[in-house]
């Protein structure tokens, strides 16, 4: 019979046609500024390579969720907190907004010196920010 065989070959070459693709980080972790949960802010994960995409993630009461390709990154964190006795910002009628100030120092987004080599599969990688 003829259609074994080629039942065969089409299973090894639909086998070996498949691709995984690369493996993904996926990245969780907390982060604080001077031991006190960051309220609101992003984290990227920026290759040193610059040839992989920017993993990006919204910080939420000090935790955050990325994914991205394993490699070499520098890390940018951003973060804000509620300015204690400001009113409300109002810049669309019948819309108000929180006064925020940012508390995360240029040394952690747009001066870096945060570095962090990412592997495959899940991990936690908290950062415990100092001003």
């Amino acid at each position: 019979m003829r259609i074994a065989p080629l039942c065969g070959l089409m299973l090894l070459v639909f086998t070996l046609g498949c691709d995984t693709g690369p493996s993904v980080a996926q990245i969780s972790g907390q982060i604080t500024m001077e031991g006190v949960p960051i309220e609101q802010g992003q984290i990227l994960f920026e290759p040193l390579d610059g040839e992989s995409a920017i993993g990006t993630g919204i910080i939420d009461n000090g935790k955050y969720d990325v994914e991205c390709l394993p490699g070499n990154y520098k890390v940018m964190i951003t973060g804000t907190r509620k300015i204690p006795g400001a009113p409300p910002i109002s810049n669309i009628p019948g819309e108000e907004i929180e006064a925020r100030e940012p508390i995360v120092p240029k040394k952690y987004n747009r001066e870096t010196t945060l570095e962090k080599e990412v592997s495959p599969g899940e991990q936690t990688l908290d950062f415990h920010l100092e001003k």
